[in-house]
């Protein structure tokens, strides 16, 4: 008997520290409605950031091919496949073009599809050249080649340098990604740019 009172006490405090089912109910509905709504904003920070890494994967695939070029003294070459969205570095121990040995980087994956990524300037930005003075590359066959000598430069085929850049930007968003890659065909030095909408320029 004297234990009863006890027991009550308990069950009486139990029950006002817990939460009701109803409560319960609540919490879960206002959380899932928050992560309905944040839902969108994530998947595109996610995009935007995968994005940004293909500026960073890009970039150093084609340091990596005129450094190989210069360490193997041999010509390799950098290829953008816009149909693909793919890059890949073939020729000396890469192997020539489709050999297994080729280093490819398929650019579409981790959320982001082909069709987010664009080569080319977004629509009503300044077309001007950029400041080393080079300028969009156009596309043969829908790809973009450079091909560095073994001194590390790039020439046409009357041997005179040859300077490229590639302009790439997200479909979504096409002014906040927008960025650019310039070779300079003279030495072969690369160069990375951003476009900035608040000069509409691309800058380095």
């Amino acid at each position: 008997m004297e234990n009863r009172p006890k027991i009550i006490v308990a069950k009486a405090l139990s029950h006002k520290n817990g939460f009701s089912v109803t409560e319960l109910l609540i919490v879960v509905l206002v959380i899932a409605i928050v992560l309905v709504a944040a839902l969108p904003q994530i998947i595109s920070s996610q995009r935007l950031f995968r994005f940004s890494t293909i500026k960073r994967e890009t970039t150093t695939y084609l340091r990596e091919a005129r450094q190989t070029a210069m360490a193997e003294r041999k010509v390799i070459t950098f290829r953008y496949d816009n149909s693909a969205k793919r890059i890949m570095i073939y020729g000396g121990s890469f192997g020539s073009a489709g050999d297994p040995n080729n280093k490819t980087l398929e650019l579409a994956g981790m959320g982001l599809s082909q069709a987010d990524i664009v080569y080319g300037r977004p629509t009503g930005v300044s077309t001007a050249a950029l400041g080393d003075g080079t300028d969009l590359t156009s596309l043969t066959s829908n790809q973009v080649e450079v091909e560095f000598e073994p001194d590390g430069s790039v020439l046409d085929a009357s041997d005179n340098p040859e300077d490229s850049a590639l302009f790439l930007y997200h479909a979504l968003h096409p002014q906040d990604t927008a960025f650019a890659l310039s070779v300079l065909g003279s030495g072969g030095r690369i160069k990375v740019w951003r476009y900035s909408a608040g000069v509409d320029s691309y800058i380095e």
